[in-house]
């Protein structure tokens, strides 16, 4: 890109004598220069103008598709029918989550179906809606409640790290048959690590149900 390649080198202030291909790196700029006025080298594309190249190069036309669609008269069952079959469309496409400019291309054709229906038959006409399977019925685990959000702040996870340590620690004692209390002292420290966690970091003890004798 020459051109964004010449504004850098203006918003350097480079001599045009400088040498900018070498064979290794080498300060092309002595301490102290000075460079001229910087500015941003790219504009910033807004939404807008991201909506309005997606609608130009889509390779669909809105125009031209409302206007075949009016071209043709329909009788009221096949215009139905295409309706059905439009509303069909705008669905896959919607689930597909296909480029929004091509989805209102496609939302514009099936209204401009609906305004061919008569009067007494456009207020009964109801968009297509995708089929839905019902939601399986989970219960949540009452021994696993959903924990509120919590800010991880430096201190916590210095503390969180802490009992993980610590709970290794205590595995390792049980692993290695240690003396039992030195095994006693060292949850007695893990404890005492949780429970300096906020409530909400801190283990649920879980309900288990007595066994029957």
């Amino acid at each position: 890109m020459p051109t964004i390649s010449n504004i850098i080198k203006e918003q350097l202030n480079m001599p045009d004598s400088r040498k900018y291909y070498v064979d290794g790196f080498v300060p092309l700029l002595k301490t102290g220069h000075k460079i001229s006025t910087p500015f941003p080298l790219f504009s910033k594309i807004d939404d807008s103008v991201v909506e309005g190249l997606q609608t130009k190069y889509s390779g669909k036309d809105s125009s031209c598709s409302t206007a075949a669609a009016a071209a043709k008269p329909l009788d009221v069952e096949s215009l139905q029918k295409e309706i059905e079959k439009q509303g069909l469309k705008v669905r896959d496409l919607k689930a597909a989550k296909a480029d929004p400019a091509a989805i209102k291309s496609e939302v514009q054709v099936l209204l401009d179906l609906k305004k061919q229906l008569p009067a007494d038959l456009q207020a009964k006409a109801k968009p297509v809606k995708a089929a839905t399977k019902p939601a399986p019925n989970v219960q949540p685990k009452e021994n696993n409640p959903p924990k509120p959000k919590v800010d991880i702040t430096p201190e916590i996870a210095a503390l969180q790290q802490k009992i993980a340590d610590q709970g290794i620690n205590v595995r390792n004692l049980k692993a290695s048959k240690a003396d039992a209390a030195d095994v006693d002292a060292a949850v007695k420290l893990l404890l005492e690590l949780k429970s300096k966690l906020p409530a909400e970091l801190q283990p649920q003890p879980s309900k288990k149900g007595k066994k029957k004798k």
